[in-house]
């Protein structure tokens, strides 16, 4: 039976992340995912968004040092993953998410702009300054290109000599003893088993199922994306940033995928099955799309559809993530329950967790991550 140092199961961009910096720190790591990406996997889109703006500060303080540590997998995979846009907050009222982000900001001395809406129109004369009193706007806003941070990621952990075993599922974890020492095997469905020390689950809403007490904690829901086609001029990345208007639950991308701009609704979808979810997206969310921009970016409310998609979200009950050991399992590390924010955060988020695998502490704080809080 083939044995490694840290089996990490789940090869989207936590997982990826993670198998790179456990393989930097000298470590044996094996990657499990049946799919190398998986194509109906929460990290693969053509896009995510990638902001300081967050109202509460650990938040805003994990994504200035996750910036970073993109900027460092950018160069180590020679590839470009962000491109920066800013981002727009579109306040609708005063006492919102909008306003305490900006009060957040300032306070960690980060860079943020307050504008009211002739300000925001002067700068972005796209958006209908009719609609909202006033706009926040943080310049470390960007698009993470996210299938590609996802390619770029499983290339270097390659090169790092991770092991890939791709095609196989794990089915379940257990305790194996071998020489005194507490190991573990992962079962797969195929009946093999993969000997390690110690295990990373980082297999977004499919976690569920290797670790069943999650299924009273996690929620995954269907989220709906679509691309519409968008005139060059005025909403190329250069002219255009990514936005939110977070009342409406609607944000947005400029072009950035063949010529198409992408907007999706961050309000909880339906509850969805991981493994027999449906992937078509209804004719009313393309109509509420276009209701939208009839109020906000007028000229994008007759463009044609480009491409549609549906994302997971994996969402635990107060929308903070899950980073903590398996409650039955003291060598296992589970990392899930992103809540559709979590992307931005990936390589420290993975640092994270080779930190926790291999010397059993981290320098970050993520006591508010704790299972604890939920069992």
């Amino acid at each position: 039976m083939a044995s490694y140092d840290i089996a990490v199961i789940g090869a989207g961009i936590m997982g990826t992340t993670a198998a790179c910096d456990a393989a930097r720190r000298g470590a044996r790591v094996a990657l499990i995912d049946h799919s190398m990406p998986n194509p109906r996997a929460s990290s693969i889109d053509h896009s995510k968004v990638f902001r300081f703006a967050y109202p509460d500060p650990l938040y805003a303080r994990m994504a200035a040092a996750a910036l970073p540590l993109w900027r460092a997998l950018e160069d180590e995979s020679r590839e470009r993953l962000l491109t920066q846009t800013g981002i727009l907050l579109i306040g609708e009222s005063r006492e919102l998410y909008e306003t305490k982000t900006f009060e957040t900001l300032r306070s960690l001395s980060l860079p943020v702009e307050m504008l009211d809406s002739r300000q925001t129109c002067e700068r972005f004369p796209q958006f209908n300054a009719e609609r909202f009193p006033y706009a926040v706007y943080d310049p470390s806003g960007a698009i993470l290109h996210a299938e590609r941070a996802v390619r770029a990621s499983l290339s270097l952990a390659r090169r790092l000599g991770v092991r890939m075993i791709e095609g196989e599922r794990v089915s379940a974890i257990k305790r194996k003893r071998e020489t005194g020492a507490q190991a573990a095997a992962l079962v797969m469905e195929s009946g093999s088993e993969i000997a390690c020390e110690r295990v990373l689950v980082a297999s977004g809403a499919w976690a569920r199922s290797i670790a069943p007490f999650l299924e009273k904690i996690l929620t995954p829901t269907r989220q709906e994306v679509i691309y519409f086609e968008a005139p060059r001029a005025g909403f190329d990345a250069g002219q255009f940033p990514v936005f939110t208007a977070l009342e409406t639950g609607f944000y947005g991308f400029p072009i950035h995928h063949a010529g198409a701009m992408k907007i999706a609704n961050h309000n909880k979808g339906e509850q969805a099955d991981p493994l027999a979810f449906d992937d078509r997206v209804s004719d009313e969310s393309i109509a509420e799309c276009r209701t939208f921009f009839s109020e906000f970016i007028p000229a994008l409310k007759e463009r044609a559809v480009r491409e549609t998609r549906v994302c997971l979200y994996n969402n635990t009950p107060d929308d903070d993530f899950i980073i903590d050991r398996h409650p039955e399992f003291e060598n296992a590390l589970i990392v899930t329950g992103f809540s559709g924010h979590g992307f931005k955060f990936a390589p420290l988020i993975g640092l994270i967790a080779a930190e926790l695998l291999l010397s059993g502490r981290t320098s970050y704080d993520i006591d508010r991550f704790s299972l604890a809080r939920f069992l």
